[in-house]
């Protein structure tokens, strides 16, 4: 019997071993699938937080609609309306909106002026209605207003611009302006 014992004892230690071992490596190689799945996992999130935050840097903010209402009525009163920058957006506290915008004028001047309008959305019907209008220091007559609160229902149908403007610079040095786009080139044929 000893001999069998000990055939006994070595087949048994013999297949314990080969057991362990596997199983060991079995638990190393699914801890190691499991590492490099958190890595892939860890390494998406992070590339997908970081070309959202780059989205949103890039996507321009959006602005009330009555922003847009009197951004397009400043177009009607401004003779070049495509020189328009606006540079600044402050609600004022009896609930009126004012402009401050740059436009270049008739003789060619880049100047920059206030525009001024004050919007209350009707209860009954849900659109906008126009109280009243400022250019400059100017109120415009309570009939033109009139009229202008009967194309107020286009701006319901109809998509605004309602990108917010990015602010001028406070310093001078910053503010930079293309003085050269307006000049004539003039050639030199002597030199």
């Amino acid at each position: 019997m000893s001999e069998e014992e000990e055939i006994l004892k070595q087949t048994v230690i013999a297949e314990e071993k080969p057991k362990s071992d596997f199983s060991k490596k079995l638990k190393e190689q699914k801890k190691a699938k499991r590492k490099k799945t958190t890595k892939k996992i860890i390494i998406l999130v992070v590339l997908a937080l970081f070309s959202y935050a780059i989205m949103w840097a890039l996507k321009p903010f959006k602005a009330s609609e009555e922003y847009g209402i009197c951004r397009s009525l400043l177009e009607l009163f401004v003779p070049y309306p495509y020189s328009i920058y606006v540079s600044e957006i402050k609600q004022l506290r009896d609930g009126s909106l004012k402009l401050w915008y740059t436009h270049t004028d008739a003789f060619g001047e880049y100047r920059m002026e206030e525009f001024q309008c004050k919007l209350i959305r009707n209860s009954k019907t849900g659109v906008m209605e126009l109280l009243e209008i400022k250019m400059h220091k100017v109120y415009l007559e309570a009939d033109k207003v009139k009229h202008l609160n009967n194309s107020l229902v286009y701006f319901r149908e109809h998509p605004l611009i309602l990108n917010w403007p990015a602010a001028l610079p406070d310093s001078i040095a910053a503010l930079h302006l293309d003085f050269d786009s307006a000049r004539r080139i003039i050639l030199n044929i002597t030199k």
